[in-house]
């Protein structure tokens, strides 16, 4: 066997090894990011979306803060809102124009059911996609769901609020959607859309424990919060 012979043997090998490290270690891992075995497969609201869904992921993270505070930074969600509490700058190569606030603001305290969150600004790529670029608000239960379609493969993206105790929430961000078409599909969602999924709602589930935490440790003066809350409704 000659050297070009055992390289070509040796090169393959080694993207076989990376491949099936990947698939069975670091791609289960990133999945699941946070969550409980319990979270995994539990049904939570936004599941009866996409009942038949091919891949699903589950992220979850810890607040030392209530429920109604989490709730008050979570709802400010969409690009012509609060950002997504990403890394917005990457999203910004994009020039999808997002911008992450750092304060809790009653105008954007607002979303109901059938209400469009926006992943880019209206005139995006020519405003081909003013109506897909986001999603649909299709559940929402205040301190406690909130509940996304996506109007290109109608997957959904679901937040759960859960109280641990009166100064805890365990906040679980759950997707759902198609499982890829054929191999080409696979590798481009494998190899960047899943990656990239799991690097920008990490950082967003650490934003907002940040952002959740600060704002509980800073605002423990009852009448300023009945301000705030006056102010909301």
């Amino acid at each position: 066997m000659n050297g070009n012979l055992l390289k070509a043997f040796a090169g393959i090998a080694a993207v076989g090894g990376a491949f099936a490290a990947y698939n069975y270690k670091i791609r289960p891992w990133h999945l699941r990011w946070g969550a409980t075995d319990e979270e995994l497969i539990e049904f939570l609201p936004g599941d009866e979306v996409k009942p038949a869904a091919g891949i699903q992921v589950t992220h979850a993270i810890t607040i030392d803060a209530p429920a109604e505070t989490v709730w008050k930074w979570l709802v400010q969600i969409g690009q012509d809102r609060g950002g997504f509490y990403s890394y917005d700058w990457i999203e910004n190569i994009f020039g999808l124009q997002v911008h992450n606030t750092d304060e809790i603001k009653p105008v954007w305290q607002h979303l109901k059911v059938g209400d469009f969150v926006r992943s880019a600004h209206r005139d995006w790529l020519g405003g081909r996609f003013k109506n897909k670029a986001g999603w649909f608000v299709v559940r929402i239960e205040e301190n406690r769901a909130l509940v996304l379609r996506d109007e290109i493969e109608h997957g959904s993206w679901a937040f759960i609020l859960r109280s641990v105790d009166e100064a805890k929430t365990r906040l679980i961000i759950r997707a759902r959607g198609d499982k890829p078409a054929n191999l080409p599909m696979k590798l481009v969602s494998y190899g960047f859309f899943e990656p990239a999924h799991f690097i920008m709602e990490r950082k967003m589930l650490l934003t907002l424990k940040k952002r959740a935490e600060e704002f509980s440790a800073n605002h423990t003066d009852e009448a300023e919060l009945d301000l705030l809350a006056e102010k909301i409704s």
